[in-house]
């Protein structure tokens, strides 16, 4: 590779925009660089403090619902934030609109985890590091 890459964009086409937009620019504070409301539709980049790049073959994301969940949940799309307090956390991204998945858990990797769907959108795991 000539150039290593300068950015990384994950773009989710969502069916619960304004959920979406609450769990993370809301409950998970993170910054809006731009809004879009154009010919009927409606976007936003947020900006994301520091990220990491998760790839796992269909096995070890079976593995991790396991762990999380307690069952293969065979969905593609996660996100995963570090968060503080997973408690107060919990309770703001349920307040903006997303559904329990599971109970916490403490994952064998040292973090209390517990698993959280937007709806319309995508699994969300939220994390606390020991």
């Amino acid at each position: 590779m000539s150039e290593p890459a300068t950015e990384l964009r994950f773009a989710f086409i969502v069916d619960d925009y304004e959920t979406a937009l609450r769990v993370f620019r809301d409950a998970l504070g993170l910054d809006v660089i731009e809004e879009f409301d154009q010919q009927g539709g409606r976007g936003v980049l947020l900006s994301v403090p520091a990220a990491t790049l998760e790839i796992f073959d269909v096995e070890h994301g079976r593995l991790v619902d396991e762990i999380e969940v307690g069952h293969p949940l065979h969905e593609r799309v996660r996100v995963a934030v570090r968060v503080g307090s997973l408690e107060q956390a919990g309770r703001e991204v349920a307040a903006a609109g997303a559904e329990v998945v599971a109970d916490p858990v403490d994952t064998p990797w040292g973090d209390h985890n517990r698993r959280w769907r937007i709806p319309g959108a995508m699994q969300l795991t939220l994390f606390q590091s020991a």
